[in-house]
């Protein structure tokens, strides 16, 4: 069974940080995709000081209204679970977002898909579907539609 939750006000906060830590490194324009993912320190290990103690965020990107995973994607999220079994993760969180390009039900939706996929991809790679909680936050940013809006946060917790 998968949980939906309501992300608090700091974790929200928190990815914002890491959105925009993510923007200065992301290749930019609409053409990279679902082929770019990349592995970006959390939130926490910027505030503590103690970089080793926490683990790192899984960033997975799609293309424009699309909930793909390409191969390079199932690369990402097999990465993520097996470091999630290495380290003995209590749960896994999949936060899905999708840029502000068409309307906000329409993007809603596509963050829930975008995360159900994700979700999907964890427990076919060896994640209890129990452990797995999805956050489809929906529609983030202005109406700029860059790669960096359009992407699934897997995040690790002890």
């Amino acid at each position: 069974m998968v949980r939906y939750r309501r992300a608090p006000i700091a974790v929200l906060a928190a990815a914002m940080l890491v959105a925009f830590a993510v923007k200065a490194q992301s290749p930019s324009g609409t053409t990279a995709g679902n082929g770019a993912s990349s592995v970006v320190p959390s939130a926490g290990a910027a505030s503590s000081g103690a970089a080793t103690a926490e683990l790192p965020r899984y960033l997975v990107y799609f293309d424009e209204f699309s909930a793909y995973l390409s191969p390079r994607s199932k690369e990402i999220i097999a990465r993520a679970a097996k470091r999630a079994k290495q380290v003995g993760a209590k749960s896994v969180t999949v936060q899905a977002r999708a840029s502000a390009t068409g309307t906000v039900q329409t993007n809603k939706f596509l963050a829930m898909t975008r995360a159900s996929i994700v979700a999907d991809q964890l427990v076919a790679d060896g994640i209890p579907a129990a452990m797995v909680q999805q956050e489809p936050i929906g529609q983030t940013g202005s109406s700029d539609p860059s790669v960096f809006n359009r992407r699934v946060d897997i995040i690790l917790q002890r």
